[in-house]
């Protein structure tokens, strides 16, 4: 739907100061005063007259004052003169009471007259005021009234030119596939036309290599001599170049986008098989569409049929849309390619103006103009002048309506025509045009007749003026509770601003816990191995020996320059507009920066699951290299949770169309059907089995290779050839590099920080027991392995056994008394899964004593403690034997709680 701008905002009439709001009080209780002291006498009492709390103040100070007088009198005055004495002093009352009755009589007078002049003078003045502001307020609904008449017309516009947009889309939809007649292309015509669309011409551009043009053109030969023998048909014809006058046939290209179908035919004779893709207006047109994939509209166009002056005509062309349900062939290697053909709609701007401004009720002029025209200029596209039977036609009256189209002006003189006139932006496809809508002379006119009349009556009948202060009192009110409204939807606003800046947090921070711990801690597992092997007497004595040592060092490397590479890009991602991760394309050799270091970091010796690689020398492909092995990693990952025994295969090859094939095949028990299309969703709770601790992880590979143009999928026809393991097989397609891209250097950065803490304590034995059962739950392989190796260095004697999920673990302890079990947080399992507290809550349930020690990378410890374990510790474990002692120490003989926080830093 097109979208426009430009419309003015009418900002309320500011109230009146706050002293024209308070006088009116002042006069309406002082002439209340007054009107009551006027018929008061001389022996009135205080309730007789309404007066201010000042006033009654004074009164009863001066009544306070005579009390204290009487009674000292009193004091003073003995014997028969005491009756005397208090009749004089009831006179003194009521004399001084009488005295201040009339003083403040008086005063009320004085201030009534000031006041009663006051609003004599403010009467006038707001007589005045009411002028100027009722003249103004019918200007500004005149206004108001073109506004709304000018949005309406807007609307209209937009609402036309969806229909042929629509109509475009109806057209493509039949076409496509091209599986269609001429006899059908007329029936969608005809349609189109049936509901009152008025066009040129609807056409269908199929997309046509070299090689069918001779095909294309016999059969439009044939057609044409048999029904349309007038016309002289020449094949695909065009605009050869960009400065061509007159269409000739197509120079040979490689392919072309002719208008093969077209309705009506008589009148568009010259029309046929015109290659949009020739040059000019018409080929940007096409391209736009093909690399968009949206409808687009040409620059402005003079038909050749058209017999009108300043009559001009634009050609819309559809490119249709993307079907999911075609995306995608029994063939792996074969793709539906969209965009392909384009339907196309020649549209005369005076129908699309007719068909906006039919029926409407106010008399208008409107322009259109192409503001995104290629010359850089806004060019005018066509204008029409509305006119009805009575300029003062009101709303829902039957009336009449002429259309009368204009000669062409610029938009800047069009601007300076009228002083009622608005201008707004519509987007219309790849277009940006400027609608400008004028008030004719003579309409729009303000009614101020009444306005007269008002000012006269106010200054008439002042007392009018205490409703015009309740009037202006209630739109301030008004005004202050949209403001209050205001200031509260922006405070809501920047609730959920800090609320998206939270979550974006903590999916930064799910992200460094899912990808940087597993690689760090096969790091220093491998390094510790290295310096114990180091730091014999004899280091590197025996063949084996040496190429153990290689292969720890080659994990070390892969997975430090991994982890490396990864946190170098953090600080662009985390500056990544609308949280996307920036990736550096360029010609990545598949076979060495990728397969070969991710095979490395899969690999394990003694393992049952052989890690193979199918690559072929010289294969690159364009993608950024520490996302691509990131994406790889990630799968091959997956993989080894589910592998036992068989294979892990890394393949790369290439394929038709320029695409480089990469997967990742494995001997496992497949995905199960239910969650294969949720497989690439993020934080799915029935996903976590397959993705551990944040479910991001086939979320990450999904918008990693989004981000290298390419495509990733699971292979739904795969199987290994094991029998009862089906296997899996996810796809990564990508771009094959131009010959122009040179594959660059790879950096090795490698750094690494063994630094730990240790633990010191006295309160714990020194030695670790020489026998123990030792229960090792994790359902990452590598690191059970490396765990195993690790606590063998400093207990040789202890029995380790491993368990990939909580299952495993509960099946376990059905048979094994252990003296300790380590279990992860989040563990992974095809059919279903346990998290760590759980499975910890059903070992007490069922009856389980031995000591458990939660394990995890994030900071789980009271959930854990919570669950039923003794004691928590973070991921990666210390490879250090002193460090790895003490820790083993502390977990064993150490009571909840008691955590060195900063290991897990």
């Amino acid at each position: 739907m097109a979208k426009f701008s430009g419309l003015k905002e009418q900002v309320p009439t500011a109230p009146p100061p706050e002293e024209d709001l308070e006088n009116p009080r002042q006069e309406s209780a002082s002439t209340t005063m007054m009107n009551s002291a006027n018929t008061a006498t001389t022996t009135a009492t205080i309730k007789q007259v309404n007066f201010t709390p000042l006033q009654l103040e004074q009164v009863k100070e001066g009544t306070a004052v005579h009390a204290k007088k009487q009674k000292q009198q009193q004091k003073q005055q003995q014997g028969p003169d005491d009756n005397n004495g208090i009749v004089d002093d009831d006179r003194s009352k009521s004399s001084d009471t009488v005295e201040t009755l009339r003083s403040l009589t008086r005063m009320a007078g004085a201030s009534t007259k000031r006041v009663t002049f006051f609003i004599l003078v403010l009467g006038l003045a707001v007589s005045g005021a009411f002028l100027g502001l009722g003249i103004s307020s019918a200007l500004r609904a005149q206004e108001e009234a073109f506004d709304r008449n000018a949005v309406d017309l807007v609307n209209k516009i937009s609402t036309s030119w969806s229909d042929y947009v629509n109509a475009a889309a109806i057209l493509h939809g039949r076409c496509r596939g091209r599986t269609f007649s001429r006899q059908d292309f007329r029936e969608v015509y005809e349609y189109l036309t049936g509901g009152g669309l008025q066009f040129q011409a609807a056409q269908f551009d199929p997309n046509i290599t070299h090689q069918d043009r001779a095909y294309y053109e016999q059969e439009a030969r044939e057609f044409y001599a048999q029904y349309y023998p007038h016309i002289d048909y020449r094949g695909i014809i065009g605009f050869n170049y960009d400065n061509s006058t007159t269409l000739d046939p197509r120079n040979n290209a490689s392919y072309y986008f002719p208008i093969h179908y077209m309705e009506p035919v008589v009148g568009n004779e010259r029309a046929i098989d015109l290659d949009y893709h020739a040059s000019g207006s018409r080929k940007r047109t096409v391209l736009y569409c093909m690399d968009h994939g949206k409808p687009a509209l040409t620059d402005r166009l003079f038909l050749v049929q058209e017999t009108v002056e300043s009559a001009y005509g634009v050609v819309l062309m559809h490119p249709g849309y993307n079907l999911t349900s075609s995306s995608s062939s029994s063939n792996n290697n074969e793709t539906t390619v969209w965009p392909k053909d384009l339907a196309s709609i020649v549209i005369r701007i005076p129908d699309l103006l007719r068909r906006a401004t039919d029926n409407q009720q106010h008399p208008s002029l409107v322009y259109v103009f192409d503001k995104s025209d290629s010359s850089g200029i806004p060019l005018f596209l066509g204008g029409v002048k509305i006119t009805t039977d009575g300029d003062d036609t009101e709303e829902g009256e039957d009336s009449s309506t002429t259309l009368e189209f204009v000669q062409e002006k610029e938009l800047e003189e069009v601007q300076g025509s009228s002083h009622i006139y608005q201008e707004y932006d519509i987007e219309v496809a790849n277009k940006l045009w400027t609608v400008s809508v004028l008030a004719l002379d003579g309409t729009f006119k303000p009614d101020i007749v009444f306005v007269i009349v008002g000012g006269v009556f106010f200054f008439v009948a002042t007392m009018g003026l205490a409703y015009w202060v309740h009037q202006n009192t209630h739109r301030v009110a008004k005004i202050n509770r949209l403001k209050a409204e205001a200031e509260a939807e922006k405070a809501a606003l920047i609730i959920e601003s800090a609320r998206k800046a939270a979550e974006a947090e903590r999916e930064l921070n799910d992200f460094i816990a899912h990808e940087v711990r597993n690689p760090v801690a096969a790091a220093m597992s491998a390094c510790s191995f290295v310096k114990t092997a180091i730091n014999k007497k004899e280091p590197f004595k025996d063949p084996e020996s040496l190429a153990t040592t290689r292969d720890d060092v080659f994990i070390i490397d892969n997975a430090l320059m991994f982890v490396n590479d990864l946190l170098r890009n953090m600080l662009d991602m985390h500056r990544a507009t609308n949280n996307q991760l920036r990736v550096t394309l360029c010609a990545t050799d598949v076979l060495h920066d990728v397969l070969e270091p991710v095979r490395a970091m899969l690999t394990q010796r003694g393992g049952k699951v052989d890690v193979q690689i199918s690559c072929d020398q010289a294969t690159f492909a364009m993608a950024d290299r520490l996302r691509l092995k990131q994406v790889m990693l990630n799968l091959g990952r997956n993989s080894a949770k589910f592998v036992d025994e068989g294979f892990i295969r890394l393949t790369a090859k290439k394929v038709d169309g320029g695409i480089v094939e990469l997967a990742v095949e494995d001997s496992g028990p497949g995905v199960p059907n239910e969650k294969k299309k949720m497989l690439f969703q993020k934080y799915q709770e029935s996903l976590d089995m397959l993705s551990q601790g944040t479910g991001i992880g086939l979320f990450l590979c999904k918008n990693l290779v989004d981000l290298m143009n390419g495509h990733i999928y699971l292979d739904d026809n795969f199987d290994c050839g094991l029998p009862g393991c089906p296997g899996t097989r996810f796809v990564v397609e990508l771009q094959v590099p131009t010959e122009d891209c040179m594959p660059s250097e790879l950096e090795h950065l490698i750094h690494g920080d063994g630094a730990s803490k240790s633990l010191e304590s006295t309160e714990y034995p020194s030695e670790l027991p020489a026998n123990l059962n030792l229960l090792f739950c994790d359902d990452d392989p590598i690191l059970r392995k490396l765990f195993s190796r690790t606590v063998r260095t400093v207990a040789p004697g202890w029995n380790i056994r491993e368990a990939s999920n909580g299952e495993t673990a509960l099946q376990l302890v059905e048979t094994v008394k252990f003296d300790l079990i380590f279990m992860d947080m989040y563990m992974a399992s095809v059919q279903k899964q346990l998290l760590g507290t759980e499975t910890v809550n059903e070992l007490r349930n069922r009856g389980v004593t031995c000591r458990i020690c939660g394990l995890s990378a994030n900071d789980k410890e009271a959930e854990f403690l919570e669950a039923g374990a003794d004691v928590f510790t973070f991921k990666p474990f210390p490879c250090e034997k002193r460090a790895l002692r003490q820790e083993l120490i502390r977990v064993l003989y150490s009571q909840a709680g008691d955590l060195d926080t900063e290991r897990g830093a």
